[in-house]
């Protein structure tokens, strides 16, 4: 193939691979409410599944309470900029759609190249669409299920000047 007929080729695979993206964030942002109330506040809720699963391990491994987070009490959040609300509903609609449609994303890209590959490369990579894929997810989910309730428990409960070391306010107000 000449290099435009590799362009035109690629040009195919992505088209394809936004098209999916596309239709998935369509059907997310249809479902945004439910999306956001269940899986974006999920890591907020004092009942969700990282929480309970990290506290009842600590008490397995008699550390007590050393791996139960501080849940987020009474959290608020706060529109500043007309319209944020709607740009960040597409924001999670297309993250969303490419978390969800990599794997064929992901497939494309492979159909891309595999054609350039020799016998011996297409051996080696047998199966690469399904451990990048599960690689992927599994990151997904690390983020999703650790990472994200550390980060809210933390961030929400940190204080400064409030009687620590120093013992002076700093002249913050929260609102």
């Amino acid at each position: 193939m000449s290099f435009v007929d590799h362009l035109e080729a690629l040009r195919w695979h992505i088209v394809r691979s936004a098209f999916a993206i596309v239709i998935i964030a369509i059907v997310l942002f249809i479902k945004m409410d439910w999306i956001f109330d269940v899986i974006i506040r999920g890591p907020i809720r004092n009942d969700f599944v990282s929480y309970v699963g990290l506290c009842n391990l600590g008490h397995r491994l008699h550390l007590g309470d050393a791996l139960c987070l501080q849940s987020v009490k009474g959290l608020t959040l706060q529109t500043t900029q007309f319209g944020s609300q709607f740009i960040s509903s597409i924001n999670i609609a297309i993250i969303g759609g490419f978390i969800v449609a990599f794997p064929y994303v992901f497939w494309e890209l492979w159909r891309f190249i595999k054609p350039a590959l020799t016998t011996k490369e297409l051996k080696s990579s047998r199966g690469a669409i399904f451990w990048v894929s599960f690689f992927f997810l599994t990151g997904v989910a690390f983020g999703y299920f650790l990472l994200a309730p550390f980060t809210f428990s933390f961030l929400y409960n940190y204080t400064i000047g409030t009687g620590g070391g120093s013992g002076r306010s700093l002249p913050w107000t929260t609102i």
